[in-house]
C-alpha cells in the first residue's frame, strides 16, 4: 500500500533558507552568527501560538503509531510533540526533540494556514477531504515533509555558520554538539549543503 500526502504549493531551497533567516532575525538573532543553539522551545511554545493561534501540546503520540513523534492538526489547529520525547533525560532524545519541534513549527506557521483556506473553500463544496496523492508521485518541493525538515535543518543548523565551522575544520561531533543535535542530523544537513563529511 502507498503512503498518500497533502501536495502543498511548491517551496525552493533558497524560499525556505529565507523564511528560516527572517524568523531567526526576529526571534532570536544572536544564533546566526554566535556559538549558541536556537531555543525551539521559544519558537514552538510562544511564537507559534502568538502568530497562528495554535494550541500546541506534548502528549503520548504511540496511538498513531510507531515512529509519529509529532503530528499537526490543520482542522482543530493543534499540533503535538511525543511526550516521551520531551521528557526524556536522553541526549539523542532530547535532540530529536528539537529537530522534531521546529519540523512542527514549520507545518504550523506554513501549512496549517494553507490548509485552513483549503478546507473553508471545501466547506462549501460539501467535500472536507484534502487533495492527496501516492508519495512517490510527488515532487519533493510539493511535499509538506520535505519542506518541513528542509527548514528544520536550515533553522537549527543556519548556513553561515555551518560553513564557518566545515571551513575550520570543525568534526561533525563538534557541531552536533554546538548546535545541539544529533550527528547524523549534522551529516544530513552537510550532505544536502553539498559538503563532505568523515
Amino acid at each position: 500500500m502507498q503512503t498518500k500526502v497533502i501536495v502543498v504549493p511548491g517551496l525552493s531551497k533558497r524560499k525556505i533558507e529565507h523564511i528560516a533567516l527572517g524568523l531567526l532575525t526576529e526571534i532570536q538573532p544572536e544564533a546566526l552568527n554566535q556559538d549558541v543553539p536556537v531555543d525551539v522551545e521559544s519558537l514552538y511554545e510562544f511564537h507559534v501560538p502568538e502568530r497562528c493561534g495554535i494550541k500546541i501540546c506534548y502528549t503520548d503520540l504511540s496511538k498513531l503509531g510507531p515512529g509519529i513523534l509529532g503530528y499537526t492538526d490543520a482542522r482543530y489547529r493543534m499540533s503535538f510533540v511525543d511526550k516521551t520525547l520531551s521528557d526524556s533525560p536522553e541526549r539523542a532524545m532530547s535532540r530529536r526533540f528539537r529537530t522534531t519541534v521546529v519540523h512542527e513549527s514549520f507545518h504550523c506557521l506554513h501549512h496549517v494556514p494553507l490548509l485552513q483556506h483549503f478546507i473553508s473553500i471545501s466547506h462549501r463544496h460539501d467535500d472536507t477531504r484534502l487533495y492527496r496523492v501516492e508519495k512517490s508521485k510527488v515532487r519533493p518541493f510539493e511535499d509538506p515533509e520535505w519542506q518541513a525538515w528542509e527548514f528544520a535543518r536550515v533553522y537549527l543548523m543556519p548556513t553561515q555558520r555551518t560553513m564557518n565551522y566545515y571551513q575550520r575544520g570543525l568534526s561533525v561531533r563538534q557541531m552536533a554538539d554546538i548546535f545541539d543535535v544529533n550527528p547524523i542530523f549534522v551529516e544530513v544537513r552537510l550532505k544536502k549543503m553539498g559538503l563532505e563529511t568523515e
